[in-house]
């Protein structure tokens, strides 16, 4: 009986081991199910392409986490992240712009970084320009830079050549006779794009008003006592010569005074405007647009006051409430590691923030070389109050309004100077 036990017993034993094999063997949890898996929040209308295609890479090759990539339209990112964070439900890491960095660590959303940095020796290859961004809020590091640029010129060396011009201006004034001999409104073209609707608008007509009327306190916008340079008759004077480009030479298309970045990208790419100032991450989709060998840079022109260039940077951050901040942050060292840091601003960006990746050739390439001739000029980068809580809000959502109703006839620019210095005023005394 026993025997006839055994046997049944051992029949069972090779019947069950056959159809599991047969079943593909004992069901085991997939490498993606046993994995972390995370949301990366990318903010910018520039680059998602690149980012989405080294999230594919990082997940072929990580055992541990799988990320998500969430795409966040650029000119509602601000807003929309508050949202997300104020619910509860922010991304577990983010791409953020140097001028959102402070409101939302401020709001202690944001992961101090300095220990991570530190334990993995990290910040060694990172710009200390860079750095110097990160750690602007209390001193320390809230996010760790993929991208630093300036603010530069670009234009359409074809329509230059067109119209007999030989460079690009250099001044405010040669700014205005090129834009005048670039446009033909029979022809529906335009010397340049001047520009309203939306943030990026700030960094356009300030150079105007700072060109022209100068900076304040170590290249601030306040003197000693914080009170705004800018309320002053001469930084009025300044910008009333970059309105005039739009209200009486009409060297920009007539619905500029309410586009926006997209806006003026294609009207630039299309051949429509000759002449947009821009961020130099945005020197690869220019390129693609008009060519290669078509598109030209330079830095922005000067004004009696000297020559004024802005700076900035965007940086990887983790959300301080999320349970994955290991998972992560490793995902941001891949990111940042200087193949894939080089990489995407090769492709999309400006310049490296990881160090090693400055060796490459494509660096060395004319378009790179007037953002790197900015970068290293010291004496003419503004500071401009990024460092305060609530900047990032003020550029985006308060000022556009400001400009597009001064652009279209609602205000001079006395009375618009007067607005924006109050407003900055107040946000540095709120930040006392």
């Amino acid at each position: 009986m026993r025997l006839d036990l055994c046997a049944g017993r051992r029949a069972f034993l090779a019947g069950t081991a056959g159809a599991l094999l047969a079943a593909g063997g004992p069901k085991r949890r997939s490498a993606a199910q046993s994995r972390t898996r995370i949301v990366f929040a990318w903010p910018f209308l520039n680059g998602p392409q690149g980012v989405q295609e080294l999230a594919e890479r990082f997940n072929q090759q990580s055992r541990t986490v799988e990320v998500t990539v969430q795409i966040v339209p650029q000119l509602q990112a601000l807003p929309r992240l508050t949202e997300m964070f104020d619910a509860g439900t922010g991304p577990d890491c983010l791409a953020i712009s140097d001028i959102w960095l402070t409101q939302l660590a401020s709001r202690g959303w944001l992961e101090p970084l300095d220990d991570r940095l530190a334990a993995d020796g990290l910040e060694a290859d990172i710009a200390p320009a860079s750095m110097g961004l990160a750690r602007m809020y209390r001193g320390t590091a809230y996010y760790v830079g993929f991208v630093i640029e300036s603010f530069l010129l670009f234009y359409n060396r074809r329509l230059f050549e067109a119209a007999g011009l030989s460079g690009p201006p250099t001044t405010l004034d040669e700014f205005a006779d090129h834009a005048q001999r670039l446009t033909d409104r029979d022809q529906d073209r335009f010397g340049c794009y001047v520009e309203g609707g939306d943030g990026w608008s700030f960094q356009q007509w300030t150079t105007w008003a700072l060109g022209t009327g100068g900076a304040g306190l170590n290249r601030t916008f306040f003197d000693a006592s914080g009170r705004c340079v800018l309320n002053s008759p001469r930084h009025a004077a300044g910008l009333q010569q970059w309105l005039d480009l739009y209200q009486k030479s009409k060297v920009s298309p007539p619905e500029s005074a309410l586009g926006t970045l997209q806006d003026q990208t294609a009207a630039f790419a299309s051949g429509r405007v000759a002449m947009i100032m821009g961020w130099g991450s945005f020197v690869a989709t220019m390129a693609a647009a008009v060519g290669e060998d078509n598109l030209g840079t330079a830095p922005t022109p000067e004004g009696p006051a000297g020559a004024h260039y802005y700076y900035a940077g965007n940086g990887f951050a983790l959300n301080a409430a999320s349970a994955k901040k290991e998972a992560s942050w490793e995902f941001i060292r891949f990111m940042l590691q200087p193949e894939n840091n080089g990489a995407w601003n090769r492709r999309h960006g400006a310049i490296p923030t990881n160090m090693q990746a400055w060796q490459e050739d494509w660096l060395r390439q004319e378009r790179f070389q007037s953002m790197l001739a900015v970068l290293q000029d010291q004496n003419a980068l503004v500071h401009h109050p990024r460092h305060l809580p609530g900047y990032g809000s003020f550029q985006s959502q308060f000022s556009p309004p400001q400009i597009q109703q001064t652009l279209l006839g609602g205000q001079d620019a006395a009375e618009h100077l007067a607005t924006i210095a109050g407003a900055l005023e107040k946000l540095l005394a709120d930040a006392a």
